[in-house]
């Protein structure tokens, strides 16, 4: 950001309180250039309202929110991705000698206190759960990554990701009327990051024992990291699942949860301030959604009720998570399944306006009007890439607004779509890898069983209805799936000194191997980005991304 957006801040904001204000300011504005507008704005609104004095206690108290860690050391959550790199790699280097000029001297202990420390001071998470009583192997890796620059970048990135953006939220930058569903500074820290990443694997190249070689963006564009992937795999499984919900007699219905109004920044109807709202972020909403689910699930557990389906989680306007579950069961367990949701989603806060129209919703699938397929179809393809949807419920282009929500998503770090009940998604994926593979044959004449046949059959013509039969119904025990994921160690350390287990193929009925990836995998830069940053260099060899589709 340049110095004029600063002068235009400080116009903005002109006037307002005494000469030292606008020395106060003038100070914070040039600290974190490029919010400062947002902070101006910000700053005017509450001194039209309430005042120069209150005005500047908060604009104090997001210059504090946005130093990184207790004891500031230069480095803020606005500072550009250069001085990131720096300030990670200085830390890294100087912690690695102090550490080490501990331990030289006799004092193991002390160093590794000062270094658990260090970390804490700076907000993030030292790498150990208990790193006083590990013993010398358990804490070396843990050790290894603090003295790594890479660890440190990653945890600075991620710490500025989510308090940048909650201090978006924070001073009004986050709903209809602003940046719907995230800031537009978050979504272009997202945009820029998912360009970083896909630069990335276009320098990057695998190559097995055979000699064939991958590029590794050509690779993830046939995954499900392909947003058009993602979308119809997800429909698949949905659609699965309602054909058993018709043979089984089994009816559909629709959920919505939805947080207390304290978690939600700005109302919907008109985007003004909620002033119920006490600075929660879309990760403490998630969180309580989730507390609610545990409660609810171990309820209707304790009633021997198991139901089926998905779960989407989207945003509302502000950034606040809301909850929709299309789930199956049967139609006796209906009116005490609603009745459980019901009771947990209004526990917090039940009696406020507007809780019990608001909180919980139901819809049941009428067969008759539409597939329950192709009601929650919409709220798949809104999440992901907004594909024929048109307008979202704010009359945003979908398109448009989906890449807003997968950033909101990302920076938040909420699993947008998860599956209940069914057999395991990796199995199934496992199995469509076999199923294409020319070692296919081979695999099912040594295990020479119809069940693996079947499973194996259903999964290479995208069949979850038949997959799922197969592998026990809509809702089995985990113990008894026939098919599950076959994890092994590597037999390489990874670059921290850890074992680090890999995905090989499927587990079938608890003993027999299905081997699915059979090659060996090197990483290295395309011959023609050697020369390339230091990102790309680093991501090669050990620190290699997991090969998942290159089989």
């Amino acid at each position: 950001m340049t110095v004029f957006a600063v002068d235009q801040a400080l116009r903005i904001t002109d006037g307002f309180g005494t000469h030292e204000c606008c020395t106060f300011r003038a100070h914070i504005f040039r600290s974190h250039e490029f919010i400062c507008l947002a902070l101006a704005q910000h700053y005017r609104r509450i001194t039209l309202t309430d005042g120069h004095v209150k005005a500047n206690e908060s604009l104090r108290k997001i210059h504090e929110t946005l130093k990184l860690g207790k004891s500031f050391e230069g480095l803020l959550m606005t500072s550009p991705d250069e001085d990131v790199r720096r300030f990670a790699e200085h830390k890294a280097k100087i912690l690695k000698a102090a550490f080490f000029l501990e331990n030289k001297a006799g004092r193991y202990r002390n160093g590794l206190k000062k270094t658990i420390k260090a970390v804490e001071n700076c907000q993030l998470t030292f790498p150990h759960p208990d790193p006083l009583q590990a013993s010398h192997e358990e804490i070396m890796p843990a050790l290894a990554r603090v003295f790594c620059p890479d660890w440190w970048r990653r945890g600075i990135r991620t710490l500025q990701d989510t308090y940048l953006e909650a201090v978006h939220i924070q001073i009004g930058m986050v709903h209809k009327r602003a940046g719907i569903y995230a800031s537009n500074h978050g979504v272009n820290r997202k945009l820029a990051q998912w360009k970083r990443n896909e630069a990335v694997l276009a320098a990057l190249e695998a190559e097995n024992e055979l000699g064939e070689v991958f590029n590794l963006l050509d690779v993830a564009k046939r995954s499900v990291a392909n947003l058009v992937n993602r979308r119809n795999e997800l429909m698949t499984r949905m659609a699965g699942f309602e054909a058993i919900s018709k043979k089984q007699g089994h009816t559909g219905v629709f959920l919505t949860l939805t947080a207390p109004s304290k978690y939600h920044s700005h109302r919907t109807n008109d985007g003004q301030p909620n002033p119920a709202y006490t600075g929660s972020t879309p990760a403490d909403t998630q969180a309580y959604l989730n507390r609610q689910w545990a409660k609810i699930r171990a309820k209707l557990n304790r009633i021997g009720v198991k139901p089926y389906g998905f779960r989407v989680v989207e945003p509302h306007h502000d950034g606040c998570p809301h909850w929709h579950m299309l789930l199956f069961l049967p139609p006796e367990q209906v009116k005490d399944t609603l009745s459980i949701f019901r009771h947990y989603a209004l526990e917090v806060d039940g009696n406020e306006p507007g809780a019990q129209k608001r909180r919980f919703t139901v819809k049941h699938i009428d067969s008759n009007k539409g597939t329950a397929a192709g009601y929650i179809a919409k709220y798949i393809a809104k999440n992901i890439d907004g594909e024929n949807v048109g307008a979202d419920l704010y009359g945003h282009d979908a398109i448009e607004s989906a890449v807003r929500i997968r950033a909101w998503a990302s920076t938040w770090k909420i699993r947008q779509f998860q599956q209940i009940g069914g057999p395991s998604v990796t199995a199934w994926r496992e199995s469509r890898r076999l199923a294409h593979s020319e070692h296919a044959e081979a695999a099912l004449d040594s295990i020479d069983s119809e069940l693996l046949e079947g499973l194996i059959e259903a999964a290479d013509k995208g069949d979850w209805e038949t997959f799922t039969e197969l592998s026990g119904g809509p809702t089995p025990e985990r113990a008894s799936l026939p098919l599950r994921a076959l994890h092994v160690v590597k037999k390489s350390l990874n670059k921290y000194g850890q074992e680090a287990q890999k995905l090989i193929g499927l587990l079938f009925q608890a003993k027999s191997r299905v081997i699915t990836r059979f090659h060996e995998w090197t990483v290295r830069l395309v011959a023609e980005f050697e020369s390339c940053g230091a990102e790309a260099r680093a991501i090669g060899g050990a620190n290699a991304p997991p090969l998942e589709f290159c089989q």
